[in-house]
């Protein structure tokens, strides 16, 4: 059974709902399950920053550090060159004027990861940059001018997140880098905490798997970790050696820490040094219990953070309410999903007509690789049309070509005639 526990923060006198009875390996970056709950804790971790800093009158700026790459290099080095540029770009003597000159709290460093089939690894950071309340020059300026007062910090967070830019780009190109200076980093205020938390913590790896929280459109060619996996499940060869390359680099990266200096200063909880560990709860805090079938169902359909919603909602006495709520929402997912599959599936059967799927430079029929799922078929289409764009290019190794079942042996390329 998962334990469902509502408990006060101390804080912020809200109530917060939680679970104990889970098992769960800790890994934001090689568990889909501890993915969405690790996602979920740095969004806490954020939020309370950007409230903090709200409540005092400031603003939080935020920013996307990238930088150029290619499908040849590494993801080891590509990490490693906007680690380090980002780190030494918020050192020096130059790093504390412009704390001082901007007023500068503190940075939160949220890390993801997606590949593309065009340009490789894209590893890349978003920055939370807190900044004080009003300062007595802007006061001054402002009069009795609130919105006036918060447009003037607004711009002294804009200000500071484009000095780190800056800073971050003369870092990459020291290092012999690239990085576009019209689209290398990319530089807002956030509009409210909710903004600065989903824009800094979360991460479209963790919303893949949950269900779509984060709005994002991808081309066919980028890949979420967990899009990678799927592949090299499904028996690609290359896509299992990036899949590897990804667990050899990524676990034990740190995502989203709150420093003790700036934890200090905005009078919040700093990150623990180490992460991972179950919080245990009291059994006074518990209100209700839910089968583990149940909560596995609902993890793989996205809706345990509905649920949790509902139950600080409801509280103990709507928790039955809650469950019985979630339950038909699961129900939906599934019929919607049943749909889907089938219409995929009329989709593929009605282009397809049951074809095979066979590549010219195959030496023996038995070669053939067969559509069993719709799924597989789409995904096939999608890589047919990134290794068009690629053969464009340069002259293919080896295309694709549907044949009709029943053919005894592969299309072979045609010989051009000779005289």
């Amino acid at each position: 059974m998962v334990n469902v526990h509502l408990r006060c923060d101390e804080t912020t006198g809200e109530f917060r709902a939680g679970v104990s009875g889970v098992y769960r390996c800790g890994s934001p970056w090689l568990c889909p399950v501890c993915a969405v709950w690790k996602a979920l804790a740095r969004a806490e971790k954020v939020k309370d920053v950007a409230k903090a800093t709200f409540g005092r009158g400031g603003q939080v700026g935020l920013l996307v550090l990238t930088a150029s790459h290619s499908k040849g290099m590494s993801l080891a080095d590509v990490k490693k060159l906007i680690q380090n540029a980002s780190s030494n770009a918020r050192k020096g003597r130059a790093w504390i004027n412009a704390q001082d000159v901007y007023g500068i709290l503190g940075v939160v460093v949220g890390q993801e990861v997606t590949y593309s089939r065009v340009n490789g690894w894209h590893y890349h950071q978003h920055l939370c940059i807190p900044v004080d309340g009003p300062t007595d020059e802007e006061k001054a300026h402002a009069g009795e001018d609130a919105a006036l007062l918060e447009v003037l910090v607004r711009e002294r967070a804009e200000k500071a997140a484009r000095w780190l830019a800056a800073s971050y780009k003369d870092q990459i190109r020291a290092r012999g880098g690239k990085v576009s200076d019209r689209h290398g980093c990319r530089v807002r205020v956030a509009d409210d905490w909710e903004d600065a938390s989903g824009y800094t913590a979360k991460g479209s790896m963790a919303w893949e798997v949950s269900g779509g929280h984060k709005d994002v459109t991808k081309a066919a060619s980028s890949m979420t970790p967990w899009d990678v996996a799927a592949a090299a499940i499904d028996g690609d060869a290359f896509m299992m050696q990036r899949w590897r390359e990804y667990v050899d680099v990524m676990p034990g990266t740190r995502t989203c820490v709150v420093s003790a200096a700036l934890g200090t200063k905005l009078d919040i909880p700093a990150s623990e040094s180490k992460e991972g560990e179950q919080e245990l709860h009291e059994r006074d805090d518990i209100v209700g219990r839910v089968g583990a079938p149940i909560w596995r169902r609902w993890m793989r359909f996205g809706l345990a953070a509905t649920f949790l919603s509902r139950v600080e909602y409801g509280g103990a006495e709507g928790f039955a309410d809650a469950v019985d709520a979630t339950e038909r929402d699961a129900d939906t997912v599934v019929a919607r999903r049943v749909y889907e599959e089938d219409t995929l599936r009329s989709i593929v059967e009605e282009v397809f007509c049951g074809a095979t799927v066979v590549r010219l430079d195959c030496k023996r029929a038995d070669d053939r690789i067969p559509f069993e799922t719709a799924e597989q078929a789409i995904r096939e289409a999608k890589m047919r049309a990134v290794r068009e764009a690629d053969r464009r290019q340069r002259k293919p190794h080896g295309c694709l070509v549907v044949l009709p079942d029943g053919d005894k042996a592969p299309a072979r390329r045609a010989r051009a005639p000779t005289s």
